[in-house]
C-alpha cells in the first residue's frame, strides 16, 4: 500500500521532527517512523470499516421501518444490503480482527460520523422521485459512495487530522488505494479483496529505515556536504524543511546505488512542491544538481541496477 514516495515523506517528517526539537537519538527516530508507518494501516482499516458501520445502519433503519410498517420502500437501505461489497466487508473477520487488536474503535465512540455520512446520504434520496444515484451499478455506487461521503468530507478531514498527525498526509494515499480496490474487487468473479498488511519486513518499510539509519549515522558528513555546496548560503538561512530534504538526497546518492541520480532529484523535488515553501523546489534542484556532478567528478557516486522507484 505505501509507495517509495511517500515512505520518503515519513522518513523526511521523522528528520524534521528531529531537527525542529534536537532529538537526535535513532532509537526515538525510528520508533517515532515505525509507529507512523502502522498509523497508516491503522488509517486504511478505519475507513474501510465506515463500509460496516454504514452497513449496519441501514440494516437498523430497514427493521426500524418494518415494524412501523412504513409503506415508503428504503430503497437507500436496500441498495446498500444488497451491495456484494458493503456485504462482503460486513462478514469479514480479518477487518474485524485488525480493529480488535490495534483497539480501533473511533467509530464506535464518535457515531456522529458515521450518522452525518448516512443523513447526507438521505438528503440526496426523495420518496417518490427518480434517483440517479440509486441506480447505480454496485461498483459505481461504491466509487461514488467513498469518493463523495468520505474522501471529499471535510469533517472526516478535520477529524482524521485532529485525531492524528501523520494521517493527513496518508489521507490521499488510502483514499486512491481505497478506489483502487473497489474497481478490483468488482473485476474479480470471486469478489474478494486482498487486504494489507503490515510487515516490518516488507522492501518500502525496510528501505525506510535504511534511509533514516543512514542519514541519521552520516550526519556529520552529511553536514559538511551540504555546507560545502552553497557558500552562498548560511545552513540557518536554508527552510529546516529544505536541508532535511538535501540531506535526504545526498544520502541516497551515497549509499542506494540502485537509484539512479535523476530518480533522486526527481523524487524530492516533488516532495518540496508539496510540503516545502514554492521556490524550494528551484533551490533544492540547483544545490542537487551541482552536488551530484561533484560527486560524479570525484568518483563518489557509484550506482548500478535498473534503480527501483
Amino acid at each position: 500500500m505505501l509507495t517509495r514516495r511517500h515512505i520518503r515523506i515519513k522518513v523526511m517528517q521523522t528528520l524534521y521532527s528531529s531537527h525542529s526539537t534536537g532529538v537526535k537519538d535513532l532509537k526515538s527516530q525510528i520508533n517515532f517512523y515505525d509507529t507512523s508507518t502502522i498509523n497508516s494501516f491503522d488509517l486504511y482499516y478505519l475507513l474501510l470499516s465506515v463500509f460496516n458501520f454504514v452497513y449496519n445502519k441501514a440494516h437498523e433503519k430497514l427493521s426500524l421501518q418494518k415494524n412501523l410498517n412504513n409503506s415508503f420502500s428504503l430503497t437507500l437501505e436496500n441498495k446498500i444490503l444488497s451491495n456484494p461489497f458493503f456485504i462482503y466487508l460486513n462478514k469479514n473477520k480479518s477487518i474485524k480482527n485488525y480493529l480488535k487488536k490495534r483497539m480501533i474503535n473511533n467509530w464506535s465512540n464518535d457515531s456522529k460520523y458515521i450518522n452525518e455520512i448516512y443523513d447526507s446520504i438521505k438528503i440526496l434520496i426523495k420518496p417518490d422521485s427518480d434517483n440517479d444515484f440509486l441506480k447505480l451499478h454496485d461498483d459505481f455506487f461504491c466509487e461514488y459512495f467513498y469518493k463523495h461521503f468520505i474522501a471529499s468530507s471535510k469533517k472526516i478531514y478535520d477529524y482524521i487530522e485532529d485525531f492524528e498527525l501523520t494521517w493527513i498526509d496518508d489521507f490521499p494515499l488510502v483514499n486512491t488505494y481505497m478506489l483502487k480496490q473497489i474497481k478490483s474487487f468488482y473485476l474479480k468473479k470471486s469478489h474478494k479483496l486482498i487486504l494489507p498488511h503490515y510487515r516490518s519486513t516488507q522492501d518500502e518499510l525496510c528501505f525506510g529505515r535504511k534511509l533514516l539509519k543512514s542519514a541519521i549515522d552520516n550526519d556529520s558528513l552529511l553536514y559538511k556536504e551540504i555546507v560545502g555546496k552553497t557558500p552562498n548560503w548560511d545552513t540557518d538561512r536554508i527552510a529546516n524543511l529544505d536541508y532535511v530534504l538535501i540531506k535526504m538526497a545526498i544520502t541516497e546518492f551515497l549509499f542506494f546505488q540502485e537509484i539512479p541520480v535523476k530518480v533522486t532529484i526527481n523524487e524530492y523535488l516533488e516532495i518540496a512542491k508539496d510540503y516545502s515553501t514554492p521556490k524550494s523546489s528551484i533551490f533544492i534542484n540547483g544545490v542537487l544538481d551541482h552536488i551530484s556532478k561533484s560527486f560524479d567528478k570525484k568518483g563518489k557516486l557509484i550506482k548500478k541496477g535498473r534503480g527501483l522507484l
